[in-house]
């Protein structure tokens, strides 16, 4: 791993006020597995330790991603957000390319977010759960739920944690639709 992440999640003893911090693959199947395994209040929040601060008195990151689950059905969904510089270089041109402006028109603090695609919509059989429909949320106090084709697979969302903290920058290894949601 080359960027130590930044884990805010709930345990039978954290309440997730103080971060834990991820800097190996060991680490990240540990944290991974303490969320898998307790009941998450908030979507699970992580950030890369060494990216820039929006600065000001929080010295808030500049970027962060933040996934819910559905453990009983192997499914979660992710949201990030971020400056321009958080999204790798041939994604920067794609979004270019579709019209969204270039980095140069963006002011560099304005923050972008976009939610996972997943292949195709959660199936039925996932979306009904003794009769009700398995919700993602984005942010459990709002009731903000994940849009239904942002769902992904467990693996993915692994695969996509393990990408950041290779990278430090937004995941390539799964879709990604735009979000108005911050």
């Amino acid at each position: 791993m080359k960027h130590a992440l930044d884990f805010w999640y709930f345990t039978g003893t954290s309440d997730a006020d103080d971060p834990v911090t991820v800097e190996s693959s060991a680490d990240l199947e540990r944290v991974l597995g303490e969320v898998f395994a307790y009941k998450q209040f908030h979507p699970t929040v992580v950030c890369v330790k060494d990216r820039p601060t929006l600065g000001g008195p929080l010295s808030l990151p500049d970027h962060q991603l933040k996934f819910d689950l559905d453990v009983p059905r192997r499914v979660a969904a992710i949201h990030a957000m971020g400056v321009p510089d958080f999204l790798p270089a041939d994604d920067r041109d794609k979004v270019n390319a579709e019209g969204h402006g270039t980095a140069e028109e963006t002011p560099g603090g304005v923050m972008r977010a976009w939610v996972t695609k997943g292949p195709r919509a959660r199936p039925a059989t996932v979306r009904q759960a003794d009769g009700h429909e398995v919700d993602l949320f984005v942010d459990f106090d709002t009731r903000t739920r994940f849009p239904a084709d942002a769902a992904i697979s467990w693996e993915e969302l692994c695969e996509a944690l393990k990408e950041l903290a290779e990278t430090g920058m937004r995941p390539t290894c799964v879709d990604w639709q735009e979000s108005d949601v911050f």
